[in-house]
């Protein structure tokens, strides 16, 4: 089997979760080398300069989602939706689309920050990281070929070299003693790696040149324009809080932000990633068969809810130490504000699986909608809560902000096609949590070890009461002797 027809394999559905198992596999081994950059970031730059750091990736974090989350997610729906033959014109285009949005993008970043009167480090440093993000942006889209083919082995290596490539940029900066600006510049380092190696990823015979087509760009921004004014507001609101925390708030309470925020990247990260490699196969089944989307879509998101409640119930005990691990005692108090955000993603893993659904479905316009009333939400979330409260304020606001935007854009995919969240699939995930939070009335036993036997406690009861969907168990590498037909896209597998 070629690799261009496996969208409509019968291996897709399982291609799908292995894909999602290898990419979120590698950012574990990525999160680790992202805690030891963290721990060196945060400890050389103390609190008050971390903060900015984090504010200024926060800002630039704003337009890569639009220049390269936004865009990707739109090429490669659009890419799905062709024959093989006819990618390589569209994938040519993309390309030049992203030649032309980038650099417009890096002046707005530059303007916003001379604009609010950020300090000259924090201008000068908007500039380098937009720059290296922006150039990450174009070697992405060279990558799509490998999103549309399912190959995500490529993926997940370039997802952990970026890490590898900021820990050593890092390291090297903080044993020569480096201000806060020069820290900066390490995305450029990273950008240029990714760009170097994505041909050899990629293949000589999917590398196209930049096309600029008036026909096929016009086609491209208007189903691009409403999917990245969506994501604008969406990282907009998202990233709103420190950004807000930066100008009505201490530099202190906006460091133990951002140090939460920088310990919480690499996990963020995961949904997004979980997204992108199912957007493929969620638009050739919006295309051809809405019962096998829709079987797609209630797997991928009850997933979600099993990866996102682990992940609160490790943090819960383990966010102090971990903070003071990584930051050192003066960021202790960053453990608190923690412990509240990372329940955010929960509600992150399941709009980010929701969001791809509607834009498989060609209502991406929904997100419009959904995404504003979210950022008027958050807006008054951190106006209130941030002054009384600072970073935690912060915390809370973001929990609210998240679970507000995953209500709407569920109601709005409801509205398109009838996806259920099962009852009996709830109660599981909550006997098994319910099991798991036990452990901590249990006396003596330290943070670390009560997280991790938290985790495990979940996970074992939750396998004892069937959590995990069978057909999940069955695509995964160990249980490839399942029936190939199993998997999310392939209903009653």
């Amino acid at each position: 089997m070629s690799r261009d027809d496996v969208l409509n394999s019968g291996e897709a559905g399982g291609k799908v979760i292995r894909g999602s198992a290898l990419r979120v596999g590698a950012n574990a081994a990525g999160f680790v080398v992202g805690l030891a950059t963290a721990a060196i970031l945060l400890r050389h730059l103390g609190v008050d300069d971390s903060g900015r750091y984090v504010t200024v990736l926060s800002l630039v974090g704003i337009a890569v989602a639009v220049v390269d989350t936004g865009l990707n997610q739109t090429g490669s729906s659009s890419l799905a939706r062709l024959a093989p033959t006819e990618r390589r014109a569209l994938l040519a285009n993309i390309l030049g689309q992203r030649l032309v949005v980038a650099p417009l993008a890096l002046v707005l970043l530059v303007a916003f920050a001379l604009v609010v009167g950020y300090p000259s480090s924090m201008v000068l440093g908007t500039l380098l990281a937009g720059a290296g993000l922006m150039t990450i942006a174009v070697a992405d889209a060279l990558l799509l070929p490998l999103t549309v083919q399912l190959r995500n082995g490529g993926l997940a290596f370039v997802d952990f070299l970026r890490q590898l490539v900021t820990l050593t940029g890092v390291a090297i900066l903080a044993a020569a003693g480096a201000a806060l600006t020069p820290f900066f510049a390490i995305q450029i380092a990273v950008g240029l790696v990714v760009l170097a190696v994505s041909p050899a990823l990629v293949g000589r015979r999917e590398l196209v040149r930049p096309r600029f087509e008036r026909a096929a760009q016009r086609g491209l921004f208007s189903i691009a324009l409403p999917i990245a004014a969506a994501l604008a507001l969406g990282q907009i609101y998202f990233r709103l809080v420190i950004v807000l925390m930066s100008l009505i708030s201490t530099s202190k309470q906006t460091g133990y932000f951002g140090g939460s925020l920088r310990a919480m990247e690499a996990l963020i990260v995961l949904p997004v990633l979980v997204a992108s490699v199912a957007l493929p196969l969620l638009s050739a089944a919006a295309r051809d068969d809405h019962a096998r989307l829709r079987y797609a879509i209630e797997g991928l998101g009850e997933g979600a809810v099993i990866a996102g409640v682990f992940i609160v119930l490790v943090t819960i005990r383990a966010a102090e130490p971990v903070m003071e691990a990584i930051g050192g005692p003066s960021f202790g108090p960053a453990g608190d504000v923690l412990r509240i955000q990372v329940v955010a993603l929960l509600f992150i893993a399941l709009y980010q699986i929701w969001t791809v659904s509607l834009i498989a479905l060609g209502r991406q316009h929904e997100l419009i909608l959904t995404n504003a009333l979210a950022l008027a939400g958050i807006a008054v979330f951190a106006a209130a809560l941030v002054p009384p409260l600072g970073a935690r304020g912060g915390a809370i606001a973001s929990v609210l902000g998240d679970a507000l935007l995953a209500s709407l854009i569920f109601w709005r995919l409801r509205r398109s096609i009838t996806v259920v969240i099962r009852l009996d699939f709830l109660l599981r995930v909550l006997v098994a949590a319910a099991a798991a939070l036990v452990l901590l009335l249990v006396p003596g036993l330290p943070a670390l070890l009560t997280a991790a036997l938290m985790g495990l406690a979940f996970v074992v009861v939750g396998h004892l009461v069937h959590m995990v969907p069978p057909e999940v168990l069955a695509a995964m590498p160990l249980r490839r002797a399942a029936p190939s037909g199993a998997g999310p896209g392939t209903p009653g597998g």
